[in-house]
């Protein structure tokens, strides 16, 4: 029997699908998480805004 050198079709297809899943996770995940990525931001601004507001401020 002679093996054939290329990929058969299902091992093409399952890595197909496989690259496709990694691909929506990683999107799904990324649009989810932004508005708590955005949260955080807001947060983090106010945080050094207060820091300097208070090294600024009078004694």
């Amino acid at each position: 029997m002679r093996k054939s050198l290329c990929p058969s079709r299902s091992a093409r297809g399952q890595s197909m699908v496989e690259y496709a899943i990694v691909t929506a996770a990683l999107l799904g995940f990324s649009t989810m998480g932004w508005p708590f990525l955005v949260q955080l931001l807001n947060a983090l601004h106010r945080y050094f805004n207060s820091i300097y507001y208070v090294i600024q401020a009078p004694i």
